[in-house]
């Protein structure tokens, strides 16, 4: 691992400038070229191999007519370094690590529903808003589980209480079109799945929700679910006791094949 490489955090800022170049149709090297740096330079931003200068960032900004937002993007992540839990790309930054590990104990993970069950976790967790304002957010929770679920996409190993899967959340077709999605995405081998049966004794998984993100070239990570927002840190005695938690929950996991009886039991009868 090269511990030179600035952290994770800065892997959706490189894809971020990359997107914005692609958008308007520049190469990398013409863009280098209109701000004034190597090609090499500008790979090594885009990589996330470098933390770039504010000044490199606000050519690029000029150039690329992004209005300020890579900037903004640039000043945002300098600032997570320090303070992880001011960091706002932790979906898009999960989509650049290598493997990610989920305990959910409430819900499917938000990168392996169905619209219709995301439809229905989001509507009475947000109470207050209008149908339209539920709707867009179920179209970013699917745009998400694109990238997640997709070629580019980390290897998944999720593990969920057995509650999560009996749950009825949205009625019976909800539910069982959800049974039947996951069973699809395990028989595709895009999720490693599992369950810890609802008469486990001693349950490991109580302290709450959690991620590990590991990457390639750089040191893992761990984001910790709340209710608002959560968690994320790289600290590495965080990481070891999250890491233990895990094998804990591993330990008192049952593995789900496609032909499980929790995904092709049909609620209510099962």
């Amino acid at each position: 691992m090269n511990s030179t490489l600035p952290s994770a955090m800065w892997l959706p800022f490189g894809a971020r400038i990359l997107r914005a170049r692609s958008d308007r149709g520049l190469s990398r090297s013409e863009l280098a070229r209109s701000v004034g740096v190597t090609d090499d330079k500008l790979r090594e931003v885009e990589d996330a191999h470098c933390r770039p200068a504010r000044s490199l960032v606000e050519r690029v900004d000029t150039a690329l007519g992004t209005e300020h937002q890579l900037l903004d993007a640039w000043a945002i992540t300098l600032q997570a370094e320090a303070f992880p839990n001011e960091f706002g790309d932790m979906r898009e930054l999960g989509t650049h690590a290598a493997r990610l590990w989920e305990h959910q104990p409430m819900t499917v993970p938000v990168f392996l529903r169905t619209r219709e069950y995301s439809r229905a976790v989001l509507g009475p967790r947000h109470s207050d808003l209008e149908p339209d304002d539920i709707e867009a957010m179920v179209d970013e929770e699917m745009a998400y589980r694109a990238a997640m679920t997709g070629p580019e996409g980390p290897a998944l190993r999720v593990v969920v209480n057995e509650s999560v899967l009996r749950r009825p959340q949205g009625g019976a077709a909800v539910l069982n079109g959800q049974r039947d999605f996951l069973a699809d995405l395990v028989e595709a081998g895009i999720v490693d799945l599992a369950t810890i049966p609802e008469d486990t004794p001693y349950h490991p998984g109580l302290g709450g929700a959690f991620r590990i993100m590991e990457f390639a070239d750089r040191p893992s990570m761990v984001y910790a679910f709340a209710t608002q927002g959560g968690d994320l840190t790289a600290d590495s005695e965080d990481v070891g006791h999250c890491r233990k938690v895990r094998d804990s929950i591993e330990e008192a996991s049952v593995g789900l094949t496609p032909d499980s009886e929790l995904l092709i039991a049909r609620w209510p009868e099962g």
